[in-house]
């Protein structure tokens, strides 16, 4: 159509260019400023959009992050635990009172590094694992020999990361689903491959009026998923089995 009346009307719209040419820049001129006002502003509110989108997301993560943190800290500060534990330091009194005090002591290391990793996403596996002990020795001082847990970590990935907590609730989960005996003791073990730290323990006869809902290992999921993107493998054959990935 254009073509068309363009051959018909050549001499016209000559014409017409010609009376108008400087109206017809200047038209041009204006409708080119609009469409960059235009695009300015329309740049400035989609960028607005999407760095106010990134803060709400960035403040939900951290949220979600927090409300796992807490989990993980109520599920080590829980009453019965330290009603236990206070059982233990009264009867060790009574029978040796170093042993009472360096379980005190191991107790208050305890409660201190739980307090302090509170806010913390990720700490060494260095860090964990000396948490972890801590807290095998008041588990080993309770059970005695219905209890053992060798940690054989190579040194090279000791400063690696890992979620404040995951391998105390492992241990922890382990205690409190297996019951122990001096014939059928509770054995774990806590080693690494190089890129993920193996946790696995036997399987012995369940506590009664145990439920488990599985919460530690959706709360180490859960944490996993959300601080590294990375998936924690779960096997319960012989044997109950955790793969946890270290974080570089």
């Amino acid at each position: 159509m254009f073509f068309y009346l363009y051959k018909v009307y050549f001499f016209e719209i000559k014409n017409f260019i010609k009376i108008y040419y400087s109206s017809i820049i200047k038209l041009g001129i204006i409708l080119l400023i609009l469409t960059i006002v235009f695009e300015v502003i329309y740049f400035a509110f989609y960028s607005y959009y999407s760095y106010s989108k990134l803060q709400i997301e960035t403040v939900k993560q951290e949220r979600k992050q927090i409300e796992l943190q807490l989990n993980a800290l109520k599920s080590q500060l829980s009453p019965h635990f330290l009603f236990n534990s206070l059982n233990t330091i009264s009867s060790l009194i009574y029978k040796d009172e170093s042993s009472a005090e360096v379980f005190i002591r191991r107790l208050a290391k305890m409660y201190d590094f739980t307090l302090k990793s509170y806010h913390q996403k990720l700490i060494t596996l260095q860090e964990e694992i000396d948490f972890v002990n801590a807290y095998i020795y008041l588990i080993q001082t309770r059970f005695k020999d219905k209890f053992s847990c060798i940690i054989s970590i190579e040194d090279d990935v000791l400063e690696t990361k890992i979620p404040p907590l995951t391998l105390q609730m492992l241990v922890e989960n382990a205690v409190k689903h297996n019951q122990m005996a001096i014939n059928t003791p509770l054995l774990i073990s806590i080693k690494s491959n190089g890129f993920e730290v193996i946790v696995e323990n036997n399987i012995t006869k369940g506590p009664k009026n145990i439920t488990s809902f599985n919460i530690g290992l959706k709360n180490i999921e859960a944490r996993y998923l959300l601080i590294a993107d990375k998936t924690v493998s779960i096997i319960k054959d012989e044997k109950f089995i955790v793969k946890l990935p270290l974080i570089r």
